[in-house]
This record gives C-alpha cells, structure tokens and sequence, in this order.
C-alpha cells in the first residue's frame, strides 16, 4: 500500500502529524473513513447560518432553519446514526446560534468571504501550506470553533491554524468560541513564533515521508489509538488490517 506525498500542507494535515501518527498515516494511503460526528456537523451548520446571516441577510427564524435543514443532511450523507448525541445536538442548534449572531451583529465592517483560500510558502518546507478562513473581513480575519464548553485559552491547534491565515493574508486574526451559553472571542498573537513552529513540524512531516511510501514500513513506527473519538468501525477495521491487529 503506497503513499503519496501531499502536494500541500493544510493546517489540519499539520495538526494531525502532532495529534495522531496512526490516523496521519491512514490519511494519506487514503483508508481513513470517518467523515465525521453530530459534533462536526454541528460546527458546519453554524458556520452555515452565518452565512446565510452576513452574506444573504436572512432572518434569525429563517436562519434557525436552514440550519437545521443543513445538519439533518450532512448526518444523512455520511451515515451517521441518530442516536442520543446526535438528538442533542440538533436540539442545541438555534442556542448557537442566538449566540454567533449576537457577537457577529456587533461586527461593523463588512464580511468580504468565506472559505477564502490561502497559500503560504515557508522555507525549508518542500510544499506550500494551503487553508481556507471561515470568515474575511476587511481588516481582519475570523474562525468559528462551536463547543460545549469555552476553554480558558486557545490550544496550540487552533494557534497554528489562525497564524497560517494571518500570516498569509497580513489581517489580524480572531477565533470565536461559541457555547449554547456565550461567546468568547481571543485575538492570536505570537503569529511569527508559531509559523516557526508550524515550520519545524513540516519540515518533521517532510522527513517522515522521505522514508519511506509504503504504509505498512511507516505504520510500523507507531501504533494505533483506536479508543479516539475519531475513528468510526470501518477505520478501526483498515487499521487492524494495516497493524495486523486481531
């Protein structure tokens, strides 16, 4: 089973290499099948109504249910079970909602994209680095991070994510915790300290992948997590395979 060298680093490629070796690997020999949770998908769907908000205007009602049309199809479209979480997940949606809109309505300047792509070349790494901003403002730019409990300061994740955009675009960078309860938003500083970081980290992904393409040579580095959340019955199976796990 070979593997094939990305053409570019995301953030979330980044993050991953740090995260889970295991699940890095599975990646990119293309065997990963999880597509995600209730969880994830509640993420999308509020990042969706604010769309629907700051670029078509729609109505807070209105918005509450093309939110809910959005969920409902992304669980559908992965096959997802509608269990419990997913039941309380739906049921919290138009809580986020209440909240994002409270602290976006206080945004002045206007919203200029979303999902901007972005590139970034950084030396010493053979590959650029490439990601997309939920939200771009004239001045500055935004990420939407949706959980039930706002933590006490921003994980070195989501710091590597939001230096790779401001770095790119040269716009301040803001990531927005929303809760059911509040929103907290935290400007990222440090971006020069955290691109060398980032840096150190590709250039470790691009020595990993120099030793070898073959899956089963790199699997054996490592082993696999198969207790994380993200890993769904058909990733658990492929990585028995690959690890030779009865």
């Amino acid at each position: 089973m070979k593997i094939k060298k990305p053409n570019y680093y995301s953030p979330s490629t980044i993050n991953l290499f740090v995260r889970d070796k295991a699940k890095f690997i599975m990646k990119l020999a293309d065997i990963d099948s999880f597509g995600g949770s209730p969880a994830t998908f509640r993420g999308e769907s509020i990042e969706y109504g604010l769309i629907r908000k700051l670029f078509y205007n729609d109505e807070p009602g209105d918005i509450i249910k093309e939110v809910d049309k959005w969920f409902e199809e992304c669980v559908i479209s992965n096959k997802v079970e509608k269990d419990e979480k997913y039941e309380k997940e739906k049921a919290s949606l138009p809580f986020y909602i209440d909240q994002i809109l409270q602290t976006y309505n206080s945004i002045e300047e206007p919203c200029i994209g979303t999902q901007t792509k972005v590139e970034l070349e950084l030396k010493g790494v053979s590959v650029p680095i490439m990601g997309y901003i939920d939200f771009e403002f004239e001045t500055h730019i935004r990420d939407l991070k949706t959980t039930k409990a706002i933590p006490t300061k921003v994980p070195h994740s989501v710091q590597r994510q939001l230096a790779v955009y401001s770095k790119a675009t040269n716009k301040k960078a803001w990531v927005d915790y929303v809760s059911p309860k509040k929103t907290t938003s935290i400007r990222i500083d440090n971006v020069d300290d955290t691109i060398s970081e980032i840096t150190s980290i590709c250039q470790g992904i691009d020595k990993f992948l120099s030793i070898s393409d073959d899956a089963k040579e790199l699997a054996n580095m490592f082993y696999p997590n198969l207790d994380s959340w993200e890993w769904d019955k058909d990733s658990i199976n492929n990585a028995k395979q690959l690890w030779s796990i009865k």
